[in-house]
């Protein structure tokens, strides 16, 4: 993903591109490219931390090099960069439209609040032992522990 992508789906999301030709960069939009650079680079130290692209070092906190330009490949995993967007496009139509800029506010916040949950993170699946299973206590106060198995009764010793 790029700068230019950002700014692709900034301007759908906003519903400002060409209806004739469906293009982005149109002269209406100048303002909006000229600022995005400005606002993602602001936005990727929120963002990276939390994508699975991060490069973390021990004692550093993780960075990412500044934007220069709309070509260059932005190190971002999906859900960072669907995130970024809503973020960026919260800045840039907070002086247009106080409602929409709202809301991707509150779309762009909800999302962070999901990255830094952790939620759709797959994790490692780890055994674990069963100590619901069936067992029971001897004479001596000794528990025994076994698994399909009740030599007594149905539920086993439980007294």
């Amino acid at each position: 993903m790029t700068a230019n992508d950002i700014f692709e789906r900034l301007i759908h999301l906003s519903d400002n591109g060409d209806e004739s030709t469906g293009k982005y960069d149109i002269p209406d939009n100048r303002e909006y490219r000229y600022r995005l650079l400005a606002i993602t680079n602001v936005l990727l130290s929120e963002v990276y931390p939390y994508s699975d692209t991060c490069k973390r070092e021990a004692g550093k906190r993780p960075a990412l090099e500044p934007l220069t330009d709309f070509d260059t490949e932005i190190d971002l995993d999906d859900y960072c960069f669907n995130t970024l967007v809503y973020g960026v496009a919260a800045r840039m139509f907070t002086d247009e439209n106080g409602n929409i800029a709202s809301f991707y506010e509150q779309e762009y916040e909800r999302r962070l609040a999901y990255l830094m949950s952790g939620a759709g993170m797959v994790s490692e699946a780890e055994s674990i032992e069963d100590v619901y299973s069936g067992g029971y206590y001897d004479s001596d106060g000794v528990y025994h522990h076994f698994t399909g198995y009740f030599p007594h009764n149905d539920f086993g010793r439980w007294a």
